[in-house]
């Protein structure tokens, strides 16, 4: 069997609704010599039929189902080792793809010889409007081409795996896996991975079509009355530092990993829904932070401060509520076409309120 150029790794569980639309997208690749494996996480419901049918009209598609529910970590971890071709991607089963995807970031790492390429995120809203101006920002490229993978280009690098292509050497050279039984697992795969690498190349093209929906995972982080799980953010970081020291990073990236957890410490504190919670977050980071006493005094004076403020801070302020009050009291795309002078007015009060808000998490 020939090898493919792109082992493309599909996740699903439960994506009945999604799942045909997810792999008729990849087949329908302009990049065509590419293998599809397809990692079922135990549905319930008919995904696992339907991926199935699908597999029996292209012979490049592969249906893995668990033994038992694992989680997405595991499946992307199982669709790494199983996969053959040089270069691997992710994509969710309730995404998709353009259909130029494959072949542009193929293309982009192999003629650039750059470890890593990335792509934008176009960000559909079935749900939580609210994240829009977050989402802008996050997505949006910092950079464009080649560049050398310094603290700054990886801390301004999202941290989605779906919205680009890796090299399966530096991936298997490394050991870098996504963390099984954890949430946030993308950051902890990206940053592993960005960390091990030399260089990434930017392509500033909307490559990937990331859908929020209302039952997704991350509305679990978003949505009242939900699972109050933000304070895994921690995990991630400490995880990532125990990463760094096996593979004798720290001395190259100490300054870096405390930026990363000033940012991560203060998702957790900002996104968890109870005060027991955000007073377990900051004890656990004060803990952390005491018995890793001489990485904290070698980090940035700045990071140092920021990290110290958040942990101490007295007041908690509920940024997704408050952020989905600007939302509801400037409703800009509710407004008719023709109001476009007023419309663009609202949008930058809008955004003007909204980072109002982020700044006060660092009161």
């Amino acid at each position: 069997m020939t090898k493919p150029k792109v082992s493309v790794v599909v996740t699903s569980y439960n994506d009945e609704e999604f799942v045909e639309k997810c792999l008729r997208n990849i087949v329908e690749q302009t990049l065509e010599d590419i293998e599809i494996i397809c990692i079922d996480d135990v549905s319930q419901d008919s995904t696992v039929k339907i991926v199935k049918e699908l597999a029996k009209k292209d012979k490049r598609i592969r249906v893995i189902v668990n033994e038992e529910n694992q989680g997405v970590s595991a499946s992307r971890n199982c669709g790494i080792m199983e996969a053959r071709a040089d270069y691997v991607m992710f994509c969710d089963a309730d995404d998709y793809y353009e259909t130029t995807t494959c072949e542009e970031l193929w293309r982009a790492i192999e003629s650039n010889k750059a470890d890593l390429a990335v792509a934008e995120v176009n960000v559909i809203y079935h749900a939580h409007r609210e994240m829009k101006a977050s989402d802008d920002n996050y997505y949006a490229l910092k950079y464009y081409g080649k560049q050398v993978l310094t603290d700054d280009v990886i801390y301004n690098t999202d941290l989605a795996p779906t919205n680009k292509i890796f090299r399966k050497t530096v991936i298997e050279n490394n050991n870098i896996r996504f963390p099984e039984g954890h949430r946030y697992e993308d950051a902890y795969f990206c940053v592993a991975y960005m960390c091990c690498s030399r260089d990434a190349y930017y392509l500033n093209k909307r490559l990937y079509n990331y859908v929020r929906r209302e039952n997704s995972f991350m509305s679990t982080t978003w949505s009242k009355g939900q699972a109050d799980v933000a304070i895994e953010h921690l995990t991630i970081a400490f995880l990532l530092f125990d990463f760094l020291e096996k593979k004798e990073l720290l001395g190259r990236y100490n300054q870096l990993f405390w930026r990363f957890f000033e940012a991560f410490e203060a998702f957790a504190i900002n996104y968890s829904k109870s005060k027991n919670r955000v007073r377990e977050a900051k004890a656990k980071a004060r803990q952390f932070i005491s018995g890793h006493q001489e990485y904290f005094d070698a980090a940035g004076a700045q990071e140092r401060e920021n990290i110290r403020r958040l942990s101490n801070r007295k007041l908690h302020i509920d940024t997704v509520r408050l952020k989905r009050l600007v939302v509801k009291f400037f409703p800009t795309y509710k407004l008719a076409a023709e109001n476009v002078n007023q419309m663009q007015n609202l949008k930058k009060k809008q955004q003007e309120v909204i980072e109002q808000i982020d700044k006060l998490t660092d009161m």
